[in-house]
């Protein structure tokens, strides 16, 4: 099966499921997320590095699932008394409130519903100060979502550069998948830079070496420039 890794695009709705890049690789994290009915608990961490696609992948669970996505300062004005029969998802959950967290773990237990938590950091790093709401997320499932490898970033790159109406030749595309870091947020940065640096000239190798060149010659880091030799 073909699922697909979780894309912030600059038109429509940026999380939607269209949005995404076909994957094999996370088959087995998207199949489980996707399926709570199968879950062992209602409890799930999503954990990932910033621009993995834990927010969007919260967004389509929440759709999915006809939850509430919560942002973490939503949970500090959010009334325990408020909450509703439905799945939440928390985003940033390391930030979030401690006590609606753990009011939060409770009422998904008792209402049959499902919690997941979208985080950076393992939960044991958050320094939370209530031990009952500690106990709960060391014994939650955690599943861990990878950086891109290169060719999912190539067809990241393919993807934005083609929302621009721009078509790089497929040397360019190498060229700077192999120079960039390995994520989504990474690949947007730079693609929207290189629009700009480009000023009408055309998206090829020699324009992509340029660039690193110049990027090089404002950081002052000679070591962007030495990749000549990986073709």
């Amino acid at each position: 099966m073909s699922l697909q890794l979780p894309l912030d695009l600059e038109t429509g709705d940026p999380y939607s499921r269209d949005q995404f890049i076909a994957t094999t690789e996370l088959a087995a994290l998207l199949g489980v997320l996707l399926h709570p009915g199968q879950w062992l608990s209602p409890h799930l961490i999503l954990l990932g590095p910033a621009g993995s696609g834990k927010t969007h992948l919260g967004h389509i669970f929440a759709s999915q699932t006809q939850g509430r996505f919560l942002a973490a300062e939503d949970t500090f004005t959010l009334d325990p008394a408020s909450l509703e029969s439905l799945p939440y998802v928390v985003d940033d959950a390391e930030q979030a409130s401690e006590d609606t967290l753990f009011h939060l773990c409770n009422h998904v237990h008792k209402s049959g519903q499902q919690l997941v938590l979208l985080t950076e950091n393992q939960p044991i790093s958050w320094d939370v100060k209530l031990p009952d709401l500690a106990s709960r997320l060391n014994a939650m499932r955690i599943l861990s979502l990878p950086e891109p490898d290169e060719d999912l970033l190539i067809a990241i790159l393919n993807k934005l550069f083609a929302q621009r109406a721009i078509s790089p030749s497929p040397d360019f595309i190498d060229y700077i998948a192999r120079r960039m870091d390995r994520s989504v947020s990474a690949a947007q940065k730079i693609v929207t830079e290189l629009e700009h640096y480009a000023n009408g000239r055309a998206f090829n190798r020699a324009l992509a070496k340029s660039f690193f060149d110049h990027e090089a010659d404002l950081s002052g880091d000679a070591s962007v420039t030495t990749f000549d030799n990986l073709r």
